[in-house]
């Protein structure tokens, strides 16, 4: 190979991975608490719905701040 064919990229597109998050498993939970407090604990069904509120909002805001970031030869 020569030098040139090297230290050239590979054809395609970079595959970008989301990081690490904790929001699945918060909304996940503040749900499971949601559903519990149904069933008579109401007190439960508050904190549920700030739990999963919050971490919705975070979800949603980390997403939009990531697809910001992008080059811009990727805005579909």
């Amino acid at each position: 190979m020569t030098e040139q064919e090297q230290s050239a990229e590979p054809a395609g597109e970079k595959i970008r991975l989301p990081g690490d998050s904790l929001q699945p498993v918060l909304v996940a939970v503040g749900l499971s608490l949601l559903l519990i407090g149904v069933l008579g604990l109401w007190p439960l069904s508050v904190i549920g719905v700030l739990i999963m509120g919050a971490a919705i909002y975070g979800w949603v805001r980390d997403a939009v701040r990531e697809h910001r970031e992008l080059p811009s030869g990727n805005d579909h």
